[in-house]
C-alpha cells in the first residue's frame, strides 16, 4: 500500500514539476536558469559597484553632505546654488569648448592619418603601432610629458623657440590665461588621434573594393572616390567613434588636472575638476555630486544615440549602415545636424582645394614631363605617372608630419630621462644627452624614493582586478549573447551605460561607501573598485566576440550530450581565446594607468600606485624633471610592450567589441 502511494504521488509530482518548468520558461525564457548562473557574478559586481553607488549619488545630490556622513535632505538647493554660481557656468562653458574643439580636430586628423596609412601596404602594422603610442601610455605619463615640454624654463618647446631665436624668453603656455585652454586641447588632440586612426583603418578595410573599381571605371578621381565611396562606407564607424570620443573627452579629468589643476584662474576648470574641488577639496559632497549629476542628462543623450547605433540602430553590411527607423532616426538627424552641416561645408571647401591641388599637380607633372620626356604620347603617359608620384610624395610628407607630431614627445621623455641633473638645469646639450647617464634611474630606486614598492603595488592591483574582470565578464557575456532569457537585451544595454559611466560621478559615493567599510587606504579597496570600469568594458568586448561564433557549433555539442557549462568551457571559450587575451590586455592596461580612484583612496606612501606616486613627486613648483621622465619611461614601457605583442588582438578587440558589439 505504501509503495503504491509513493508511486502515485511521484506520478503526480513529476507533471507538476514539468508544468512549473514550462511555465517559468514561457515567462523568463528557455535558458533562464542557466543564464542566471552565468550572469549572477556580473550582476552582483555591477550592482554593488555601479548601480548602488549611482543611486546613492543621486540621493547625495539632494542632501547637504559636508563630510563622510550623509547630511540632511535639502531638495534642489544644491542645484540652485550651482546655477547661481559663476564658477559652475564657466566650467560648463570650458567643458563644451574643450570637448567640441578636441573632437573636431581629432576626427579630421585621425581620418587623414588613416587614409595615408591605408595607402601603404608594407610596414602598415609598424606605422599603426607607432601611431597607437600616445593612446596607450598612462594618463600620468602623458600629463608629465607635456607639462615638461611646455615648461616655461626647461620645456622643449621653449628651448626650441629660443634656439631658433624666435622668442627672447620662455613662454608660460600652461600658466597663461589665454593659452592654457588651447594647450590642454592640443594635448587631448595628440592623445586622441590614434583612436580615430585605428577606427577609421578598420572601417576602410571593411569597404568593398569593387565599389572603388566601379567608380574608377565611371571616371571618378581620388576626391570623388573619397566623397562618394569612402565617406558613405565609414558613416557608421564615424558616428560611433565621434560619440565615444565625445563622451570620453567630456568626462576627462586626469590630464587636465595634472597639467593645470583647472587653472590659471579657472581657465581650464572643467565640470569634472569643479566636482572634485567641491567634493574632495572642500568636502561638500552633496554639491560635488550635484555638479556631476547636472551633466548626466547630456551624457545620457550621447549614450542613447550611441546605444541606438551600436545595438538596434545599425548593422555593418559591406561597409554601409542600415538606417534607424522611426522617431530614433529623426532625433538622431536633429541631434547630428550641427555636425553634419559643418561636415558638408568642410567637404565643399576641401573639394575646391582638392580640385585646385590636383590641377596644380597635374600641370606641374605635365610641365616636367614635357621638359624632360617630350610631348609624345609616351611622354604624356609618363607625365601622368609623375603627377601621381608627386601626389604620393605629398601624402608621404603629410604622414611624416603627423608621425613627428605623435612621436616627438616620446623622444623628449627619453633624452630627459638619460640626462644628468646638471645637463637639464644648465641647458647643456638640450636635444641630445651628452653623456648618456643612468643617474636619474639610480636616484629613482634609491632610499629617498619608494618607486619599487609603487611598482609592486601597481602590478598586484592590476593583475587581481584584471583576473576578476575577465573571468566574470567571460561568463556574463556568454549568458547575455548565447542564452535565451527575458531581460538579456536590457541588461546588455546597461553594460554599455555602465562602461560609459563617468568616473567623476562614481568616485564620490564609492569613496563614501568604502570609508564606512574601511576599505580606503588599502590595495584591497582598489582591487574591488577597479572593476567599475574594467568589468563593463571586458563584458562588452566579450559580447562582441561571442556573437560572431556560429551557434551551430554549440548546438552540436548540446546534441552530443554537453550541458551549457560544458559547451561554454570546451567549445565557445577556446574559440574566444583572442577575445579573452584582448579583454585581459585592455583591462590590465586600464588598471595600470588608473589615477582618479587611487588618488582619492590612498594617502599612505607605502600604498601608492605608480600613477599616484608620480603625481606626489611634484611638490609645489619643485619638479624633478629627470626623475619624473625616468619614472614615466619605466611606467610606460610595460604597457607599450604589451600592446606591441598583442597589437593584433587589441585592434581586433577595439573594432569587434567596441564597434560591432
Amino acid at each position: 500500500m505504501s509503495q503504491t502511494t509513493y508511486l502515485g504521488s511521484g506520478a503526480v509530482a513529476k507533471p507538476q514539476r514539468r508544468t512549473l518548468r514550462v511555465t517559468l520558461q514561457r515567462i523568463l525564457g528557455r535558458d533562464w536558469a542557466t543564464a542566471y548562473v552565468f550572469v549572477l557574478p556580473t550582476l552582483v559586481l555591477m550592482g554593488g559597484l555601479i548601480a548602488y553607488p549611482f543611486m546613492n549619488a543621486v540621493y547625495l545630490s539632494f542632501t547637504n553632505t559636508v563630510s563622510l556622513q550623509t547630511g540632511p535632505f535639502v531638495g534642489l538647493r544644491n542645484y540652485q546654488i550651482l546655477w547661481e554660481s559663476d564658477a559652475f557656468r564657466q566650467s560648463v562653458k570650458n567643458t563644451i569648448v574643450y570637448t567640441v574643439s578636441s573632437v573636431f580636430f581629432k576626427f579630421w586628423l585621425g581620418l587623414l592619418a588613416a587614409l595615408l596609412i591605408h595607402r601603404i601596404t608594407r610596414y602598415r602594422n609598424v606605422l599603426t603601432g607607432l601611431v597607437l603610442l600616445p593612446w596607450i601610455v598612462p594618463s600620468v605619463v602623458i600629463a608629465l610629458t607635456w607639462r615638461n615640454l611646455l615648461d616655461p624654463v626647461y620645456g622643449g618647446v621653449n628651448q626650441f623657440l629660443l634656439q631658433m631665436n624666435l622668442v627672447e624668453r620662455g613662454f608660460p603656455w600652461l600658466g597663461s590665461y589665454s593659452t592654457a585652454m588651447p594647450s590642454v586641447i592640443l594635448v587631448n588632440i595628440w592623445q586622441g588621434i590614434p583612436f580615430f586612426t585605428v577606427m577609421m583603418l578598420a572601417g576602410l578595410s571593411a569597404i568593398d573594393q569593387e565599389l572603388y573599381e566601379a567608380a574608377r571605371i565611371d571616371g571618378a578621381n581620388a576626391w570623388r572616390l573619397f566623397l562618394h565611396v569612402t565617406l558613405p562606407g565609414l558613416r557608421y564607424v564615424i558616428i560611433v567613434a565621434v560619440l565615444l570620443s565625445t563622451i570620453w573627452t567630456f568626462n576627462n579629468f586626469t590630464e587636465v588636472f595634472l597639467l593645470t589643476n583647472g587653472g590659471p584662474a579657472g581657465a581650464t576648470r572643467l565640470y569634472s575638476i569643479l566636482s572634485w574641488e567641491y567634493a574632495i577639496g572642500s568636502l561638500r559632497m552633496g554639491v560635488g555630486v550635484a555638479v556631476a549629476m547636472t551633466m548626466a542628462p547630456i551624457l545620457a543623450i550621447f549614450i542613447f544615440f550611441l546605444g541606438r547605433y551600436m545595438s538596434a540602430g545599425g548593422r555593418v553590411e559591406e561597409g554601409r549602415v542600415e538606417e534607424v527607423e522611426g522617431l530614433g532616426s529623426q532625433l538622431a538627424s536633429a541631434f547630428f545636424w550641427p555636425f553634419t552641416t559643418v561636415l558638408r561645408v568642410l567637404l565643399w571647401a576641401f573639394e575646391i582645394v582638392n580640385d585646385a591641388v590636383e590641377s596644380l599637380l597635374a600641370r606641374v607633372g605635365q610641365s616636367l614631363g614635357r621638359l624632360f620626356l617630350g610631348d609624345s604620347p609616351a611622354g604624356r603617359v609618363r607625365a601622368r605617372r609623375l603627377s601621381r608620384r608627386l601626389g604620393g610624395v605629398v601624402a608621404g610628407i603629410l604622414l611624416l608630419l603627423l608621425l613627428s607630431f605623435e612621436l616627438i614627445p616620446f623622444y623628449w621623455v627619453v633624452i630627459t630621462a638619460f640626462k644628468t641633473t646638471r645637463q637639464w638645469t644648465s641647458f647643456e646639450s638640450v636635444f641630445w644627452p651628452s653623456p648618456w647617464t643612468l643617474e636619474q634611474f639610480r636616484t629613482l630606486f634609491g632610499p629617498t624614493r619608494a618607486f619599487a614598492l609603487w611598482y609592486q603595488n601597481t602590478v598586484i592591483v592590476a593583475v587581481v582586478s584584471t583576473a576578476v574582470s575577465v573571468v566574470v565578464a567571460s561568463m556574463g557575456a556568454y549568458g547575455l549573447t548565447r542564452l535565451r532569457w527575458r531581460g538579456s537585451n536590457v541588461f546588455s544595454s546597461l553594460v554599455l551605460v555602465a562602461y560609459l559611466m563617468p568616473a567623476v560621478l562614481m568616485f564620490i559615493p564609492i569613496y563614501q561607501i568604502f570609508s564606512v567599510l574601511r576599505l580606503t587606504n588599502s590595495l584591497t579597496g582598489l582591487m574591488i573598485a577597479y572593476p567599475t570600469f574594467t568589468l563593463p568594458f571586458a563584458t562588452w568586448l566579450m559580447m562582441g566576440y561571442y556573437a560572431s561564433i556560429p551557434h551551430e557549433l554549440e548546438e552540436a555539442a548540446l546534441i552530443d550530450g554537453c550541458n551549457h557549462f560544458q559547451a561554454w568551457w570546451r567549445i565557445v571559450l577556446p574559440l574566444a581565446a583572442p577575445a579573452l587575451l584582448a579583454a585581459a590586455l585592455f583591462a590590465i592596461t586600464q588598471a595600470w594607468k588608473e589615477f582618479l580612484f587611487a588618488y582619492v583612496f590612498l594617502s599612505k606612501e607605502r600604498l601608492f600606485t605608480l600613477s599616484v606616486g608620480l603625481a606626489q613627486m611634484i611638490i609645489g613648483d619643485v619638479l624633478p624633471w629627470g626623475e619624473l621622465m625616468a619614472a614615466a619611461l619605466l611606467m610606460a614601457v610595460p604597457v607599450v610592450i604589451i600592446y606591441m605583442l598583442g597589437q593584433r588582438f587589441m585592434v581586433a578587440g577595439l573594432t569587434a567589441g567596441a564597434v560591432k558589439g
